[in-house]
């Protein structure tokens, strides 16, 4: 038994320097305080079920206050079963890898909260139990609670994945589901799965970067919902019930949404259910292929920073529902507004507020329209844009039932025989000013029962 447990411990302490210094990833740091889940039995040849030796290896280094190391193998890591792992008040968990890759199978699943009403396949699931998306209950076992993870890829290839749903029974998969007060999640890529990647709650800080997210998402039909509905699920990164005060940032990111039967997947970012201010950064990140680039659905007030941050691909490119007082700023961003998949009504829009009065600042940023022409493009709480460009490609779309005003824009090709501003609520303004037009003259800006300014333009 002696002799087989420091085989095993060599073993371990090998996989830790060798497989490290082999495959020469960056930001891996493996020191005297790391454990390799191989000295727990994990094999990583895709056949083995690693599932139990991952659970085990998780609770061992909460409990001992050791960073697990997954080491990349050649094949993937086998799961079965869902890892589920409880934490307690002050328990923290550190998981590092250089792209190892978790590949499930899963036959058993259990998770911390069950989100939708599909059977919900949970690759890993750490932290307490909840137990209503309604209500803050048990808060002292979040107290000092933390999730780090880095370099891990999950990879949901290996799971059925259904192209029309028609009943609650079926399955839908989620990568990670983290309840902690503090989550940072690095240098980490969720693909190939049809569900969710991330599912955050109740979170304090939270920090996801460097991530990519590729094929992940999907749009649920189910037609006992409502007689048909195509927005049951389908997140790349999903937070509720953020904490009071929190902050969230999501930096440096990819997300190429999964798209079938032509519909896009549902949402790329989504904020829900959360009753307390806090704020989001989002910077550096390149959305496409998903019904809704940001989708924010709560009572709470909630100021974005959004920078450097490019949509295309969209029906909705942001999506305010509900929610009465968030505010966004746009900085040196890029939405390309195109065609809907036909799956929403009406035309694809760069801002969509429904039964909602946030507030959205623009500046510095391009807003390219090569949609249907004279198309119907939502203007409800666009405050302001300035210094931007705004790009009508001739397609005469119209700005529409918001009050706006644009200062030092310059507008290309925008306009035409038709009108271009126009208003439900004759009450509504908008001003344009100290601004350039190109490919149109300033006398073919039209306007239809709302007031139409325009200042010192060329």
């Amino acid at each position: 038994m002696k002799l087989k447990f420091l085989n095993i411990l060599i073993y371990s302490v090998l996989s830790l320097f060798s497989l490290s210094s082999k495959n020469k990833v960056e930001n891996v740091k493996v020191d005297k305080n790391s454990v390799s889940v191989i000295f727990f039995g994990a094999v990583g040849d895709g056949i083995t079920n690693d599932s139990d030796s991952f659970e085990k290896a998780i609770a061992y280094c909460i409990k001992y206050g050791k960073t697990l190391y997954v080491p990349r193998t050649n094949a993937s890591y086998k799961l079965s079963k869902t890892i589920r792992v409880h934490l307690s008040s002050h328990d923290k968990i550190k998981i590092i890898s250089n792209q190892a890759v978790i590949m499930p199978e899963i036959i058993n699943s259990s998770s911390a909260y069950k989100l939708t009403a599909f059977v919900e396949n949970v690759f890993l699931s750490i932290g307490r139990n909840m137990n209503s998306i309604d209500e803050f209950e048990n808060l002292e076992e979040l107290n000092d609670t933390s999730i780090d993870i880095s370099g891990l890829v999950f990879d949901g290839i290996n799971e059925k994945h259904t192209e029309q749903f028609s009943s609650y029974k079926q399955t839908i998969y989620v990568g990670a589901q983290l309840i902690a007060q503090s989550v940072k999640i690095s240098n980490c890529e969720f693909r190939n799965i049809q569900g969710y990647g991330l599912r955050i709650h109740e979170v304090s800080v939270s920090e996801i970067l460097n991530c990519k997210f590729i094929n992940v998402g999907g749009r649920g039909y189910t037609a006992f919902v409502n007689g048909s509905d195509y927005d049951a699920f389908g997140d790349a990164i999903y937070h509720a019930k953020v904490n009071k005060n929190a902050v969230i940032t999501i930096a440096d990111c990819i997300f190429k949404g999964k798209k079938q039967k032509n519909k896009r997947s549902r949402s790329a970012l989504t904020f829900e259910f959360s009753l307390f201010p806090y704020k989001i950064n989002l910077e550096n990140l390149d959305i496409e292929g998903y019904a809704k680039c940001l989708h924010v659905e709560e009572t709470a007030v909630t100021l974005f920073k959004i920078e450097n941050v490019k949509m295309k691909d969209f029906n909705f490119g942001i999506a305010n529902v509900l929610n009465d007082k968030t505010v966004m700023y746009l900085d040196n961003c890029i939405m390309k507004v195109g065609f809907s998949d036909g799956n929403d009504a009406g035309d694809a829009l760069a801002f969509l507020n429904y039964k909602s009065t946030a507030k959205i600042y623009v500046n510095k940023s391009i807003l390219d329209f090569n949609g249907r022409h004279n198309a119907y493009q939502s203007a409800v709480g666009l405050i302001n844009v300035k210094n931007s460009i705004i790009n009508g490609n001739n397609t005469n779309f119209f700005f529409a039932d918001g009050s706006t005003s644009f200062s030092q824009c310059k507008f290309i090709n925008f306009g035409g025989a038709q009108m271009s501003f126009m208003s439900l609520n004759p009450k509504n303004s908008y001003l344009i000013e100290d601004s350039i037009f190109e490919g149109v003259l300033v006398s073919d800006i039209k306007s239809f029962n709302v007031e139409l300014k325009i200042k010192s333009n060329k």
